[in-house]
């Protein structure tokens, strides 16, 4: 069984297979420039800010230490740019990743009122979602995204000096529709909104 078990892993740091039975490439890769620190955070901010002065890309040290698909990664942010990509094993990406949304993303925004949360209430409720719901579609929107983002199902969204922006379909009771998330350093998705648009 231990045997299968390694077999297993090696199979899956090369393809997988998605819920529809494609299969995916798992090259990965992850983004580096140079002197930013994965962890702590708050020491990676303050060298980040001090290479700023330097001249250093804001947008570019947001990125170090994230995973991206090859396919799917930022391409040609700018002229002289410092940062690299190296590949990494899926297996890191898989152990390491992780999906975290504020349950108050749901509580104080989506269910607080239409004017608050830009229509999005209506959508929810004409989902059958109430307030009462909130710890299910927190649970549920994880799940869903670190699965997606896991199968490199993302779209990249906006760059700028706090970090890359990725769109990733999740569904909920059978309707289909884009959440936001903030990819962050070691496979660490942060949810921005639940929803962030319907799939065209």
């Amino acid at each position: 069984m231990y045997a299968g078990a390694i077999i297993m892993s090696i199979f899956e740091d090369v393809i997988s297979v998605d819920n529809n039975g494609n299969i995916i490439f798992n090259e990965w890769v992850e983004w580096d420039h140079f002197l930013v620190p994965i962890e702590p955070e708050w020491y990676r901010e303050i060298i980040r800010a001090l290479l700023a002065i330097l001249g250093h890309c804001l947008r570019c040290t947001s990125l170090d230490g994230c995973y991206f698909i090859n396919t799917k990664k930022p391409e040609n942010i700018h002229d002289y740019c410092d940062c690299t990509n190296f590949k990494i094993p899926f297996s890191k990406v898989k152990n390491n990743a992780i999906a975290e949304c504020n349950i108050s993303k749901f509580t104080d925004y989506i269910f607080k009122s239409d004017s608050v949360s830009k229509g999005k209430l209506s959508i929810f409720k004409n989902l059958g979602y109430s307030i009462e719901d909130s710890q299910f579609l927190q649970s549920e929107i994880c799940k869903q995204a670190k699965t997606q983002y896991l199968l490199g199902n993302y779209v990249l969204k906006n760059l700028d000096i706090f970090g890359q922006r990725l769109a990733i379909a999740v569904n909920l009771n059978g309707t289909s529709f884009y959440s936001g998330w903030k990819l962050c350093p070691k496979g660490r998705i942060t949810n921005t909104t639940p929803f962030a648009g319907w799939i065209k």
